[in-house]
């Protein structure tokens, strides 16, 4: 079995192409920041350990297919540079270790925010099916009462002649009696203007005649005192007449 094929490559293809679309989009949050550093720090550490990979690797063909003797300094210098890039391994590993709680933290928001999105999102596939479930309802008692609607609607295309000629003649009526209150109004109120005309002649004209009945009372007054006047002038002047011719009559006989 090879180094290569026991080195499993699944979840790293997996991180880079994570890594590589979310550092993509361009936001600046403090876990991004992160990727670009782990990811420089993980490219040299990469690198290194494919050199000792090559070393090893060339160890383990000139010892099976060759049968060449390897140079034990060789196999000193690999095991000495596996242990340096152990630590720094070591060192990369507690330097991420030490960064959890903070993205925990963070995580744990985010799961909230996310948990938020799960709810919204499965409240709005649940809305969905209680409106496909009422209009599958609204389908069915529309099937169930189409016969009968279209059954009335043929019994009013046949009934629609008659009505349209009561309507006619029902119209004409209204219209008949429209013209005739029209003229009774317009009647009535000629009327009683005429009405009003003659009212105010007629008060003219009982005013004019009171006026002159007034005047002709004021006249028969005046000549009534006129002629009492005359009447009592005509009575003193007889009367003193009388008292003078009394004396000569006394005395004839004398």
């Amino acid at each position: 079995m090879s180094l290569s094929a026991a080195v499993v490559r699944k979840p790293t293809a997996h991180r880079y192409i994570s890594t590589k679309v979310l550092l993509a989009e361009g936001d600046e949050t403090p876990f991004t920041e992160h990727c670009r550093s782990y990811e420089n720090k993980y490219r040299t550490l990469q690198a290194e350990i494919q050199k000792l990979k090559d070393q090893v690797q060339e160890m383990h063909r000139d010892l099976t297919k060759h049968h060449s003797l390897v140079n034990t300094d060789t196999i000193g210098d690999v095991l000495h540079k596996s242990l340096q890039m152990d630590g720094q391994i070591a060192s990369e590993y507690a330097s991420v270790e030490m960064m959890r709680a903070m993205f925990e933290e963070i995580w744990e928001e985010t799961f909230q925010r996310v948990a938020n999105e799960q709810e919204i999102y499965e409240a709005q596939l649940h809305d969905l099916v209680q409106l496909r479930q009422e209009n599958t309802y609204l389908t069915t008692i529309t099937k169930q009462i189409s016969p009968y609607i279209r059954s009335i609607a043929k019994v009013k295309e046949r009934l629609e002649p008659r009505l349209k000629e009561s309507k006619e003649l029902k119209d004409d009526r209204t219209e008949t009696m429209l013209h005739i209150y029209d003229d009774s109004a317009a009647c009535s109120e000629a009327q009683h203007r005429n009405d009003l005309t003659c009212g105010a002649d007629e008060s003219r004209d009982k005013t004019a005649e009171n006026r002159e009945k007034i005047i002709d009372n004021r006249s028969l007054n005046i000549l009534s005192e006129e002629s009492a006047l005359k009447t009592k002038d005509y009575y003193r002047s007889g009367k003193q007449k009388n008292s003078g011719d009394s004396p000569g009559r006394k005395e004839l006989p004398v």
